[in-house]
């Protein structure tokens, strides 16, 4: 057994009743440290001078004790340690996400210079839920042709409520369910990484909204474009993970799916989990876009869609409204709420989307949900109307 943190796995059967003394033992210690620490530095048990992988090495560790991925470990721990357990995984929570962010990392120590001890107050055990006992196999997506991807930094507050709360992340009565599987309300810190149209590899610690077997979603203060791969590490339950059951954190490329309007600092994106492995071309540039296969089941588009060749005016705007470009493009297949257009000169940053139809006297905002580039050249723009239906 490792004394730094997590149970090693032994090449011969070990004996359940030796592993659970043993993790007693283990979780004991990790508990003491983490109650009676007062800084965030103490919590995860490094030095004030730690840098970002030591900080999210010793998070691991942590949470690899805290949540075994032994099934018979986990089921013999009782329920008085398991409040304790709880309040430890919100405390470490919390301080990795202070102290992987720079800014806030910064404000932290400021507080702490003249050697005061800074320590948060604990989460509202009300709001903590039980994790549901489902199963979860994997589905990865393949990728294919590259574009280009900006950046933009923007503000974000990480240091909240970072316990796991599973709760069905949509109801029936609300709307007919389209995902290909269920997704669940699950908060817990990750750390987001990619590169941007010029190399700079860059990285965010953020949380997740929801999540499921072959996805996430989660709050980014940086700007992705539709088609980006990117690299996640998050400690995912075990049963929503198709490899790495015996790790703390949970490792998976994933390409960008749905990006949301900025609001209040924040970009909502949907991530779509492609595999342990990066595609072929992302070793050559990381910074492309790429797409996934196209989707073979069952229609999940709210309305069908019409085969129709229209001549429109596309303009591109920035969050402010403001206009970025504007260029003559042909829808290709058009619904009451969505179109897709063929176009050539799409900037590389833009929020929102203005479609102008003069000879059906329409025109609409829009948001793009999918862009890639066709073997013509040209770019196809996926768009959802925001003010206005297309008329039919």
């Amino acid at each position: 057994m490792s004394n730094s943190g997590g149970l090693i796995r032994s090449s011969r059967p070990l004996n359940t009743g030796k592993l659970i003394s043993a993790y007693y033992l283990e979780i004991e210690y990790l508990l003491e440290r983490i109650e009676g620490a007062t800084t965030h530095y103490q919590t995860l048990g490094v030095e004030r001078s730690a840098n970002n992988e030591e900080v999210i090495l010793a998070y691991q560790k942590s949470v690899t004790v805290l949540h075994p991925s032994y099934h018979k470990v986990r089921a013999a721990v009782p329920d008085e340690m398991l409040v304790r357990v709880d309040k430890a995984f919100n405390k470490v929570s919390e301080a990795f996400s202070v102290l992987t962010n720079p800014q806030h990392r910064g404000q932290y120590d400021g507080r702490n210079k003249n050697g005061r001890s800074y320590s948060t107050v604990p989460l509202d055990e009300a709001k903590l839920k039980p994790e549901p006992r489902n199963g979860a196999s994997s589905q990865e997506a393949q990728t294919g042709d590259n574009n280009r991807v900006g950046a933009e930094a923007l503000q974000i507050n990480v240091a909240q409520e970072l316990r796991p709360v599973f709760t069905r992340a949509w109801t029936p009565e609300a709307s007919v369910e389209r995902r290909r599987c269920e997704r669940f309300k699950l908060t817990v810190p990750v750390l987001v990484a990619g590169y941007d149209h010029t190399g700079g590899k860059w990285q965010e610690v953020t949380k997740t909204i929801d999540v499921s077997r072959i996805g996430v979603a989660l709050r980014l203060r940086r700007r992705v474009n539709h088609g980006l791969v990117a690299h996640i590490t998050l400690p995912l339950p075990t049963k929503l993970r198709s490899h790495g059951f015996s790790e703390a954190g949970y490792n998976m490329y994933a390409i960008v799916r749905r990006v949301e309007p900025l609001f209040e600092g924040m970009r909502v994106a949907g991530l779509e989990f492609i595999g342990a492995r990066p595609p072929s071309d992302y070793l050559h540039k990381p910074w492309s876009t790429f797409r996934t296969q196209k989707w073979n089941g069952p229609e999940r588009r709210r309305e069908p869609r019409d085969k129709r060749s229209e001549a429109v005016a596309v303009e591109y705007l920035d969050e402010t409204m403001q206009r970025i470009s504007r260029e003559a493009g042909v829808t290709e297949d058009v619904s009451p709420s969505g179109v897709r257009i063929c176009v050539k000169a799409v900037p590389q940053e833009f929020e929102f989307v203005r479609v102008t139809s003069p000879n059906r006297s329409f025109n609409s905002l829009a948001l793009v949900r999918n862009q890639w580039s066709g073997t013509d050249g040209f770019e196809r723009l996926c768009l959802q109307f925001i003010d206005q239906k297309w008329p039919m």
